[in-house]
């Protein structure tokens, strides 16, 4: 929807101007304005400062900073609230009226009406600052799953700023901007995975999902907590496939249904693979039973590249749901050119390269005139999807002696990733058909038990023991080690271009369900994601509906790294701003390097350099604090 700012200081140490700065460093949403606001708050001054992406409700009254009717609190509010419909017909009958049909200011009555309790009955993608000043206090809060950033800093005079974007604290000239070479250290030894509060900037933090806090005047917290915790221990008794496939399947339309929920074009992004595939197909058959909506998808492709590219399976789904399907070949010329900018935007070095095929996805939506996306993700760390979670599968049926099904499983699993190797050529750019383990392998285990993992992380995780190892592979990257960073990707992407991106698979209802069911409704017979592979039945093409191989959102970085980038890429691994960081040993990398241009691939050992390397050079061009 937009950017959020909010400073807490003393009025000496305080400007309108200098607030106005800071909001204007979010990244560019278009010509939807923009607004701010300064109330008194005890001996400080606070001040909450706006930037608009128009999504519901467009007109001027449902413009941020947002007041309450008695003039008690005001909101700022990065997100969108999807059950705001049902919200405001509950707080219409308990007498509470409207003047806008936006979700801000259901958010704004939900909160008057509830207090802090308002935030277990929101569901959506939200962070927001609300000064009340009756209660003469702050309520920040962020959603479930972190969907939508903020982060925060102390300031050296008491009080605190808090902003969607980090680059906006930055302009604060009180803010340092600092390495925080803890976190460094972690990043290079390939260990940072954006799950703690603690960023790559000194002294920035971020506000972990599904939290919220309250702060006084004063700027100190009076009370922090968790909202909500997945309880991925608490698992429903096994029921008739049918029975699970259906509930799944209404609780993913509905999902979709409520982030339909706008007053601009509503499109989808399309990899070609399972998920972005199910959400466009389902959309499609919401079209032709009434729901009325213009279908555009959008997608990244390289068809010159037949091992790595999905070409064939975009077009199979757009011709089966009837969309306009619009495509871009991101290009290695492109990513050189933009890559500062990019990196401008994604704020932290990223360690894939195929965040630029998301960003020319964003800018392909932009060009189309379609404001907001919906997309695939959390699919895999809900549903169980990648393939490197079988191995945690194959070792908890192990673990409950489930023999049978443990060897059917594996031989299943294995069968079906070789053949599909089988159809390009060096399959191993594309997938790793031997993933899985070894059946006699496996077979061992049960005779001479793994150990259980136990940590690093202990909130909303099941206990290490036998038998709930996927449960908690499942429950670390949802929370910890893998959604984190692709949210990150995601939402920065999307909002350089002035989109939104809206994510089916994250409603959080649909997650408690999936959190609950026993595992095979996720695994079955060598299938991960069955249950949603059993819902697209009569809405997906069959050869998407049950393909083995999965390709994920790759970019041929391993040829580009040999050809155009080459240059470009070394100029970088070999940066000297590198040197004295831990973990970089230039003779290891350009032992790395010429095996990669000798043909291996090690793309992804070079790239988390290249990406450091480009942001570690803006902080010395100072580019963070004076903007790119």
């Amino acid at each position: 929807m937009c950017g959020l700012v909010t400073v807490l200081a003393p009025p000496a140490h305080f400007s309108e101007e200098l607030v106005a700065r800071m909001r204007d460093r979010l990244a560019h949403r278009g010509p939807d304005g923009f607004g701010l606001t300064v109330k008194p708050a005890g001996a400080m001054s606070i001040a909450l400062a706006h930037r608009r992406l128009s999504i519901v409700d467009l007109s001027e009254a449902a413009a941020q900073p947002m007041t309450s009717g008695d003039g008690t609190a005001t909101i700022v509010f990065n997100g969108e609230i999807y059950n705001f419909v049902e919200l405001r017909q509950e707080l219409e009958k308990e007498g509470i009226a409207f003047r806008t049909r936006s979700d801000t200011e259901v958010l704004l009555a939900a909160y008057r009406h509830w207090g802090a309790d308002c935030l277990p009955r929101l569901n959506g993608m939200f962070a927001f600052v609300i000064w009340d000043s009756a209660r003469q206090e702050i309520l920040v809060a962020r959603d479930r799953f972190g969907e939508k950033p903020l982060f925060h800093v102390t300031l050296p005079d008491g009080g605190m700023a808090f902003a969607s974007e980090m680059k906006a604290l930055f302009a604060h000239p009180q803010v340092p901007v600092g390495v925080n070479q803890a976190v460094l250290a972690k990043y290079t030894a390939g260990s940072y995975y954006e799950d703690g509060e603690e960023t790559l900037f000194e002294g920035v933090r971020r506000l972990p999902p599904a939290t919220a806090m309250v702060l006084g005047p004063d700027g100190q917290v009076r009370r922090r907590w968790r909202y909500w915790t997945p309880d991925y221990e608490r698992i429903a008794p096994a029921r008739p496939e049918r029975e699970t496939t259906e509930e799944f399947l209404s609780l993913f339309q509905e999902s979709i249904r409520k982030r339909l929920r706008s007053d601009v074009p509503v499109g989808t992004s399309l990899s070609g693979g399972l998920d972005s595939s199910m959400i466009v197909c389902v959309l499609s058959d919401l079209r032709l039973k009434g729901s009325q909506f213009h279908q555009n998808s959008f997608s990244a492709r390289f068809d010159e590249d037949p091992t790595l590219s999905e070409g064939d399976f975009i077009d199979m789904v757009a011709r089966a749901a009837h969309v306009h399907s619009h495509g871009v070949s991101p290009t290695p010329e492109g990513l050189m050119e933009e890559s500062r900018r990019l990196h401008w935007h994604q704020e932290e070095p990223f360690l894939s390269a195929s965040i630029y095929l998301q960003w020319c996805v964003a800018r392909l939506a932009r060009e189309h005139e379609t404001t907001v996306l919906l997309d695939g993700q959390g699919a895999d760390e809900v549903l169980a999807g990648y393939q490197y979670y079988f191995r945690s599968h194959q070792l908890d049926l192990a673990d409950r002696r489930h023999v049978f099904d443990l060897a059917r499983s594996t031989w299943l699993f294995n069968r079906r990733l070789r053949v599909a190797s089988q159809g390009y050529k060096d399959s191993k750019r594309r997938f790793n058909h031997e993933i899985a383990m070894p059946l006699r392998e496996v077979l061992r285990t049960i005779k001479h038990p793994y150990g259980v993992y136990a940590g690093p992380y202990e909130v909303g995780v099941p206990k290490a023991v036998p038998g709930m190892r996927l449960r908690r592979q499942l429950a670390e990257s949802v929370q910890y080690n893998s959604l984190p960073m692709l949210l990150r990707y995601a939402d920065r992407n999307a909002m350089a271009f002035g989109r939104e991106g809206r994510l089916p698979f994250l409603d959080y209802e649909l997650v408690d369900w999936c959190i609950a069911q026993p595992d095979e409704v996720m695994v079955r017979n060598g299938w991960q994601k069955h249950v949603l592979r059993a819902a697209g039945e009569g809405l997906l093409p069959k050869p998407v509906q049950w393909r083995a191989d999965k390709v994920g959102y790759a970019a041929p970085l391993d040829l580009w790294l040999r050809g155009q980038l080459k240059d470009w890429a070394w100029e970088r691994v070999s940066s000297p701003l590198l040197a004295d960081l831990p973990g970089y040993d230039l003779p290891q990398l350009r032992k790395l390097w010429d095996e990669h241009q000798a043909g291996a691939n090690n793309s992804w050992a070079m790239w988390r350099w290249i990406s450091l390397a480009e942001w570690l050079t803006m902080h010395r061009d100072g580019a963070w604090r004076n903007g790119a």
